[in-house]
């Protein structure tokens, strides 16, 4: 989640607008839903908040956020990716 504030709070300094898109999961077996995506339109108007389960942020990958900042700028938007995709993509010479 920091990973997203980060990318989200620097879009929007930019006065950027963007579609926000996450696959919903199962909060009791973390399963993907049967619904398709959801997508967001995200605005510098957009009223948005940030909640988070612990006070202590973890440390940021700077590969995570670089990743999500550039697909953010396609056709698709901010897409919500776990970081270990991003790990295999670059395990895979991507």
């Amino acid at each position: 989640m920091e990973h997203l504030r980060y990318v989200i709070t620097a879009k929007l300094r930019r006065r950027e607008s963007f579609f926000l898109t996450w696959h919903p999961r199962d909060t009791s077996t973390n399963a993907p839903r049967a619904a398709g995506p959801v997508t967001l339109w995200v605005s510098p108007s957009s009223p948005i908040g940030f909640e988070f389960s612990s006070s202590a942020p973890g440390p940021l990958s700077r590969e995570w956020i670089s990743a999500l900042m550039s697909g953010s700028y396609g056709t698709r938007g901010l897409l919500v990716i776990p970081e270990r995709a991003v790990q295999s993509r670059r395990a895979a010479g991507e």
